[in-house]
């Protein structure tokens, strides 16, 4: 009875179409993957230089940076211009988990709830435990607290946690820290500003910056990323990273997913183009990479693919090894 189940989940998955159209050509440059690179810098206005940006990763969300954002009597201001507290969330949550959540969704979010109002740098800061709270499960996120201690934010940090920091009138995410380099990670949504120009950027083109504890600890002035007695909203994730072999993906459980990301990965190098990354965090994308490769041949081909559906298989119906 058991084997009978199995073959019909197998058979679901296959002839449901999951091999037969994830073995396509690789996607346009207009088209959305959820295996896309780390992070990116998701607002800047028209002449930013992050149109392509914006078209290769997020093109469903119709026209967000032009959506009107406006605060009181305010009439021409948009979530290009004024929404980085937005973009400091989304940020963190495309760098843990690979989701978007969807900008202009968000706008209107703030402005329903009384976050976006008149006085305010982009939203009150009672926006960020409204988040959790309304969408926080979505992301396996919860927050941890406010506090305007650049200590506190960097010892949360260096736990496991993220941040949405205020700067000098801007707002960033603290999204990872290396250990081995006492380095923290900065995820800029809108790095072309001025007020961030006097740091060594890693990568600006994309909104990356790895720091030191010396500058975060600084007190905030124009130019720099000091973050004492500014506030701070500390989040933490749920994610487990599982390490068994079959969760390509890096979600912590294995599933058509995986197999997807698997022939997705196929494909691209089969068309002898750039593949998309397994899982968006860098780091995990090299384990990824190794749990991909479930028969342990050093090719991460169909045959994976296929192996893994059937461990979510034998999974679904209870047949554990």
């Amino acid at each position: 009875m058991g084997f009978n189940k199995l073959k019909k989940v197998l058979s679901i998955c296959i002839m449901g179409g999951l091999l037969g159209s994830a073995m396509i050509m690789p996607m346009s440059a207009s088209a959305i993957s959820p295996y896309t690179p780390f992070p990116i810098a998701f607002q800047q206005n028209e002449i930013s230089g992050a149109e392509l940006q914006r078209e290769l990763y997020i093109p469903e969300f119709n026209n967000w940076c032009d959506y009107p954002w406006n605060r009181g009597s305010e009439k021409n201001n948009t979530v290009g211009k004024a929404a980085c507290s937005l973009f400091s969330v989304i940020n963190n949550v495309y760098y843990r988990t690979g989701m978007i959540p969807e900008p202009t969704g968000l706008a209107k979010y703030a402005l329903e709830k009384g976050y976006r109002r008149v006085g305010v740098e982009g939203v009150a800061v009672d926006f960020f435990y409204g988040f959790i709270k309304d969408f926080g499960d979505q992301y396996g996120m919860s927050y941890k607290s406010g506090t305007t201690s650049a200590a506190t934010v960097l010892e949360h940090v260096r736990n496991g946690g993220v941040t949405s920091s205020n700067i000098y009138g801007h707002w960033i995410s603290i999204a990872d820290y290396d250990a081995e380099n006492d380095l923290y990670l900065i995820l800029d949504s809108a790095q072309a500003c001025e007020r961030c120009k006097n740091i060594t950027w890693t990568d600006r083109e994309n909104g990356i910056a790895w720091l030191t504890a010396k500058e975060l600890l600084a007190n905030a002035k124009s130019g720099y990323y000091g973050i004492n007695n500014m506030f701070s909203a500390m989040y933490s994730f749920d994610y487990t990273f599982s390490g068994e072999y079959g969760d390509a993906n890096g979600n912590g459980r294995i599933d058509i997913g995986d197999a997807a990301s698997v022939l997705t990965r196929y494909a691209y190098l089969a068309a002898s183009e750039e593949p998309p990354v397994y899982h968006p965090h860098p780091y995990r994308n090299e384990l990824c990479e190794m749990l991909a490769d479930v028969n342990g041949d050093d090719i991460i081909n169909i045959e994976d693919a296929t192996v893994i559906l059937e461990i979510y298989a034998r999974n679904a119906v209870g047949l554990v090894d």
